[in-house]
């Protein structure tokens, strides 16, 4: 299920990255890792003892977007 604001990035078959417009076009956004399905803490993207990370900037996201391309190796499409 997604939500209204909310857009998936796939990274290969098992990762995708949530993304949330937190503030409706105020580019505040909500980050989390899916992993087969599954919600998952991922060091240097999630919160410390969380699953998300909440308020980022949009230069955050790009960021956090290359990150996930080095964890897997694969290029992001949306999903």
């Amino acid at each position: 299920m997604t939500l209204p604001n909310q857009k998936l990035i796939k990274f290969g078959p098992d990762y995708a990255l949530s993304i949330v417009d937190e503030e409706h076009g105020h580019n505040k956004y909500e980050l989390a890792v899916i992993y087969k399905e599954e919600l998952i803490h991922m060091p240097g993207i999630s919160d410390e003892g969380d699953t998300v990370t909440r308020f980022r900037s949009a230069q955050d996201v790009q960021s956090i977007m290359k990150k996930m391309f080095s964890i897997t190796g694969v290029m992001p499409e949306k999903g």
